[in-house]
Parts: structure tokens; C-alpha cells; sequence
């Protein structure tokens, strides 16, 4: 009885992601306009896609790649999906890296024409680097950035030399943020320094990027859960001392997927994000009402 009574809440309270592209501007963005995104559309039941991160923009098609949480596995790989700028409808769906363990946040880096991947991979307790091969459209491996169980790390030279930021097993979640630098001798990341937030204000939700001279870190609220919102924060460095100050937090505009809001990416004045829900919202929205009258 217990075990169908479980299974029933189990798929009641079931999640999804979906991925979306704000109808606006960075500067509409961050000065605080109200927020409108147009969701991915698509037909798959059997998965969702979170995660994401800008690979290419054209004139009629946006390419992203994505965690693509696949439920016959039980667990997310990195896909390629190419989206209609038009519709936003999902066009054609590619998986990139599947090597057997859960991947997700497909971090982009570009190098010049070279563009590199280092996906989520912490079960593994090792950051893996991945370079795109053009040609063959596909992601190679190509080096290990750094030996230790980091969570949703970004890089970036932004301040005059490779650093990385990166929260790690065992507090993913928390208020520590680490800052790592690159190391010629080893050719690996190491860390330099941390900081502490007040809040748990640490996990990276994209990669930075500049505004109007400033450089901002899109960063996860994970205060209620995993994911709450989105944090832009101005970073800076002076004098060796780093600090993270909040301009803005961002929630899910979407009604239904309206549980957490936890990627910002922008490339080419395109800007992606990402938002969580539960499967079947009505089902969860009666219940909870019922919940609400027999308390």
C-alpha cells in the first residue's frame, strides 16, 4: 500500500524544465523591465532540457546546448538542439556527450575560433574539457581542467589572467564560492581563494559577461531549494580583494514553471534562461487546494 502510495505522490510531484528566450534586451533586463520570455516549444514527453547555453545565433535559427534529462536513463547528457527564431520551436535535437554518468551545465569558453566545453560532471570527481570539432560536429575530450568535484564552473580572463569560479562537493549550494587560477606547470586550475556570501548565493547560473563597463556574474539564489532565482552580481578585484555585489534577482515569470529559475546566458544580444515546474501543475495546484480546505 506505502509503495503505491509513494509512487503516486512520486509522479504527482514530479519536475520539468524548459528553456526560454527574453523578448528584450540586456539593458531592458537590468533596468529592471518586466520580464517576457518566449518557452521552447516541442513535443517530447519522455524528457526536458535545462542548462543552457548559446553555441551559435544565425539569422533563422538559435543553437543551444543543453542538459537534456532523458527519463528512460535517469539522467541528464548534453544535447545540441537547433531552435527556430522565429516559432521557437525545436528543429532538430542532437546528443553531443553521453559517457554513461550524469552530465549537465555545458559551459562554453571560446579561445579565439576554438570553442570549448566543460560540462557538470561532479559524480566523476574531476572537471573534464572538451574541444568542438566543427567539422564532424562534435565535442572531443581534450584534458581534465581540474581534479576536484566542482560544480557549475565558469572561466574567464575577464580580469587579465584564466580564473575560474566554481562551488564543489559537498556544499554545492552554499555561501562558498571558489576562485581558481590556472596553472602553467600542472595545466590545471587551481584554487587561489574563496569568498563567502551571506546568503546561499554561490553556485555560478552562466557565465559572466560585461554591461555598460561592468563585469556580472549571473549566480543561483539557492535559499528555499536549489534554484530559486537568478543573482546578478557585479564583480570586481581591487587590491587582491574580490568583491560581489547584487544588482537584481530574477523569478520565473512563467506560471506554471514557477519553482525555480537557475541559468542566464547571453551571447550575441540573445539572452537564454531556463525555469522549473512541476509535470502536471493543475494536478499539483488541486491538490494543494484540497490540502489547503481539510488542514
Amino acid at each position: 500500500m506505502m509503495n503505491w502510495i509513494n509512487s503516486i505522490n512520486n509522479y504527482i510531484k514530479a519536475t520539468k524544465y524548459n528553456i526560454g528566450f527574453v523578448d528584450g534586451n540586456l539593458e531592458s533586463v537590468i533596468e529592471g523591465s518586466r520580464i517576457r520570455v518566449n518557452w521552447l516549444r516541442h513535443n517530447y514527453h519522455d524528457r526536458w532540457f535545462a542548462d543552457p547555453f548559446i553555441l551559435d545565433v544565425t539569422e533563422s535559427d538559435l543553437v543551444v546546448l543543453v542538459e537534456e534529462w532523458y527519463d528512460p536513463i535517469q539522467r541528464g547528457r548534453i544535447s545540441k538542439l537547433v531552435i527556430d527564431r522565429k516559432t521557437f520551436w525545436l528543429k532538430d535535437l542532437k546528443v553531443m556527450i553521453d559517457d554513461g554518468t550524469h552530465l549537465s551545465f555545458p559551459a562554453i569558453e571560446r579561445d579565439g575560433e576554438d570553442i570549448y566545453i566543460h560540462p557538470e560532471s561532479s559524480v566523476k570527481g574531476k572537471l573534464e574539457n572538451y574541444r568542438y570539432n566543427k567539422d564532424k560536429d562534435c565535442f572531443e575530450k581534450c584534458g581534465i581542467l581540474c581534479n576536484l568535484p566542482l560544480t557549475d564552473s565558469v572561466t574567464t580572463q575577464k580580469f587579465g589572467q584564466k580564473l575560474m569560479f566554481s562551488t564543489k562537493l559537498p556544499d554545492a549550494n552554499g555561501k562558498e564560492l571558489g576562485i581558481y587560477v590556472w596553472n602553467e606547470d600542472i595545466n590545471e586550475y587551481v584554487e587561489d581563494c574563496s569568498y563567502s556570501f551571506e546568503e546561499n548565493l554561490s553556485r555560478n547560473a552562466g557565465n559572466l559577461f560585461t554591461y555598460k563597463g561592468m563585469i556580472i556574474r549571473p549566480a543561483q539564489v539557492c535559499i528555499k531549494s536549489y534554484g530559486d532565482a537568478v543573482s546578478l552580481q557585479e564583480v570586481s578585484n581591487k587590491d587582491n580583494r574580490w568583491l560581489f555585489k547584487e544588482l537584481m534577482r530574477i523569478y520565473s515569470p512563467h506560471p506554471d514553471l514557477d519553482l525555480g529559475f537557475h541559468t542566464f546566458n547571453v551571447y550575441k544580444d540573445v539572452i537564454v534562461v531556463d525555469a522549473i515546474g512541476y509535470r502536471h501543475a493543475l494536478l499539483c495546484h488541486i491538490l494543494r487546494k484540497l490540502k489547503h480546505i481539510f488542514d
